[in-house]
């Protein structure tokens, strides 16, 4: 009974950061479309400029605070290892890494399934990541046509998702950035979004992974909120 209750209120932490977060991205749209507006057309272009950094300023704090109440909140809760969440935070940006980087290699996709299944014993046949993640991810990021964009993590945002006995589960949400298109993309080559979803034991290995990359749609949306990146010309 009380695990249970330990795991609601948790499940609520995590509701209430991305919760936060959400609501923080809506109204930086709202609000620079309403500055737009009002504005007109003959709105310069220095004043665009103003508006979206100071948005972008203002999401980087809130997220900042609200990450920080995030932490607070788990420190209250009783059984959760501070110290081992930022350690299997760093264990989540490494696994998000060996997944990614396929977009710059001129492995297969074959290759590259063969690859993450000896890399990580717990994936399998039916495994997500293997059957949809990575053929989705190297055609979407031109690597299926050879060595295909390549990208830096810009952004990385995990938090737990639930802790049940020494298992602890977590989710985040990754941005990457072109920073060397391939031949095949021209300039086309936009930011890309990762859903990540992970499980680590007591010393912190790895039991579970899975991803998923966001749709067009939901990345355009994110690329707005947080403001607009401009793509890099392809080096020669």
């Amino acid at each position: 009974m009380k695990e249970e209750v330990n795991d609601r209120l948790r499940l609520h932490a995590g509701r209430i950061l991305l919760g936060g977060t959400g609501a923080l991205l809506a109204l930086s749209v709202v609000t620079l479309g309403a500055g737009l507006l009002s504005d007109g057309p003959a709105v310069s272009d220095t004043r665009d400029n103003a508006v979206v950094q100071k948005l972008e300023g203002d999401l980087r704090d809130a997220r900042t605070e609200l990450a920080a109440r995030h932490t607070a909140l788990l420190a209250r809760l009783p059984g959760v290892d501070i110290e081992r969440v930022n350690r299997d935070r760093t264990t989540g940006r490494s696994l998000l890494l060996g997944l990614t980087d396929s977009s710059a290699s001129s492995r297969t996709v074959k290759e590259q399934q063969a690859l993450l299944d000896a890399r990580y014993g717990f994936l399998d046949h039916e495994s997500r990541v293997l059957t949809e993640f990575v053929p989705e991810w190297m055609a979407a990021t031109g690597a299926t046509k050879g060595t295909g964009t390549t990208y830096a993590l810009a952004d990385l945002d995990v938090h737990v998702s639930r802790v049940q006995g020494l298992n602890y589960s977590y989710t985040g949400v990754a941005r990457l950035d072109p920073v060397r298109v391939g031949p095949d993309k021209g300039s086309a080559a936009k930011s890309e979004f990762v859903v990540l979803t992970y499980s680590t034991s007591q010393d912190g290995t790895a039991t579970s992974l899975d991803a998923y990359r966001a749709s067009g749609k939901t990345r355009d949306a994110l690329v707005g909120a947080g403001g607009e990146q401009s793509s890099p010309k392809p080096k020669r």
